[in-house]
């Protein structure tokens, strides 16, 4: 993304991201379209967004709202200086924020204190995005007995096969599966993709998403 929060007394360098998630200084600072029933409600009880793959629209950035369940997802664009607090997923790793969480008990949260600290020897930047860093964030539980786990990783593409095979290798190692999106400045790919066999492999860019070689996100050494 290309917009920094508007308030001088955060810091300028910090550029919003996808999957960013914001705290909202009021549940109508957001614009939708077509909004729907639900959206007032989610609002009001968690007013938290979290930023898509998207351009932005007028210097808004586009942000994603979730609501009670599956079905109930809703595009939107949000002006920056709304924003009154930004957690990245990498915070969330950073921070531990598993370990008091109120749903410590929860299979996911069993998995992050699984795996954890292993990733964090792996070498690659990584943090929580999904489900579970929505309820890490925000307090609110959404997480289902079967949710997956979602994670990134940041790196530079073309990128060395050896961290990111043994990034794999460590996620495989969890109770639940594991979702990882490799999230680079030209776009993100998935995690097991990139340490597939497949030619091509998807690549989710901001004007959407595009098939590319493989060999040509990977490199040997």
């Amino acid at each position: 993304m290309e917009l920094t929060l508007a308030d001088d007394r955060r810091p300028r360098e910090r550029q919003l991201g996808v999957h960013d998630l914001l705290r909202l200084s009021s549940p109508d600072a957001v614009a939708v379209a077509d909004p729907p029933s639900w959206l007032a409600g989610a609002l009001a009880a968690t007013p938290w967004v979290v930023v898509r793959r998207a351009p932005p629209r007028g210097g808004r950035v586009a942000v994603g709202i979730r609501g009670a369940g599956r079905e109930e997802r809703c595009a939107a664009f949000l002006a920056p200086s709304a924003i009154v607090e930004r957690v990245r997923p990498e915070d969330l790793a950073r921070r531990r924020a598993w370990e008091s969480a109120d749903r410590a008990g929860h299979p996911v949260m069993q998995a992050l204190r699984h795996i954890a600290p292993r990733l964090d020897a792996a070498g690659l930047p990584w943090g929580i995005a999904g489900g579970a860093g929505f309820e890490l964030a925000t307090g609110r539980p959404v997480l289902r007995e079967q949710s997956d786990l979602d994670l990134i990783v940041r790196a530079e593409l073309p990128c060395p096969l050896l961290p990111l095979r043994q990034m794999q290798a460590i996620c495989e190692t969890a109770a639940v599966r594991v979702d990882v999106l490799v999230e680079s400045r030209q776009g993100a790919v998935s995690l097991a993709e990139l340490c597939g066999t497949a030619e091509q492999v998807l690549l989710r860019g901001a004007e959407g998403p595009r098939l590319v070689s493989r060999a040509m996100l990977t490199a040997q050494a």
